[in-house]
């Protein structure tokens, strides 16, 4: 029993150094963050930023790239799904973030890439095309100590897929929203002619329902008015309705919501299985 629970506290000890590996996400982390300090291009650094920046505002999709010296005896696809966890890259409902991990040739073992897909961008960057994009367009510049020309190539190669794939989501919803509308007016256009023709058979019952009510109510008035004298009422004067358009303000008055402008900022994602992992 003693050796059962010697051998628990080592394996949890293992899984805290190991988790202890993935850095804590930066307080203003922006979509590069290189750790590893293996870029040594800051303008390139500031066009990938705003690269990425204007992909997430645009359709919400969150791409995050991380240099690390040390994967801490993971591979890198599982370095890349553990920080793409505990960082919560994408948004919470969607999980439409990926994640790119670049360790460096060092004195701690040889290069590796490694990509974590949030189950919202699976169908777009399946594991296929993540493993043909680490093995033809990244390796070929790591290999030559260009990390700054390799992850370039793989994000130029990946934005215009995000985008080709989210212009097809919307497409597809609004296609299907389109087709919810054609089905709806035809219930309303028959829930019209129902509340019609009821409408038509109460007037016509309320016609026959005064006629034999007003025949009746003829011949009694003018029993009545053979009984008694008549007598001339005074005239009613109207007054005037008072006039409350000075009370309600006008709409065009009324202040309006701004919109909020849109922050880069993680929502929660989850990541799953989905990804690739290649040395070099």
């Amino acid at each position: 029993m003693k050796f059962k629970l010697v051998l628990i506290a080592i394996a949890l000890m293992a899984c805290s150094v190991i988790q202890a590996q993935v850095p804590d996400r930066p307080a203003n982390a922006a979509p590069v963050v290189d750790l590893a300090g293996i870029i040594n291009n800051d303008s390139l650094v500031n066009a990938l930023n705003a690269q990425l920046d204007t992909l997430s505002k645009q359709t919400q999709n969150q791409i995050v790239v991380v240099t690390v010296d040390d994967l801490g005896g993971l591979d890198g696809k599982e370095f890349a799904t553990q920080l793409g966890n505990k960082w919560g890259i994408g948004g919470k409902q969607l999980s439409n973030g990926f994640v790119m991990i670049v360790k460096p040739r060092n004195d701690k073992g040889a290069g590796e890439i490694g990509f974590a897909t949030g189950y919202g961008l699976e169908g777009a960057l399946p594991d296929v095309f993540c493993r043909r994009l680490q093995d033809d367009y990244m390796v070929p510049y790591f290999k030559d100590g260009d990390y700054a020309g390799g992850i370039k190539a793989a994000i130029d190669e990946i934005v215009p897929v995000v985008l080709d794939d989210y212009s097809k989501s919307q497409s597809q919803a609004l296609a299907s929203e389109g087709s919810k509308k054609k089905g709806g007016t035809g219930n309303v256009w028959l829930i019209f002619a129902v509340i019609l023709g009821l409408g038509a058979l109460f007037v016509t019952l309320r016609r026959r329902s005064k006629g034999a009510t007003g025949a009746l109510s003829s011949q009694t008035s003018q029993l009545a008015s053979e009984e008694t004298p008549k007598t001339e009422e005074p005239e009613k004067t109207e007054e005037p309705e008072p006039d409350d358009s000075d009370d309600e303000p006008d709409d065009e008055s009324k202040p309006t919501e701004e919109e909020k402008p849109y922050k880069y900022e993680y929502g929660g994602g989850e990541f799953g299985g989905g990804g690739a992992s290649t040395k070099f």
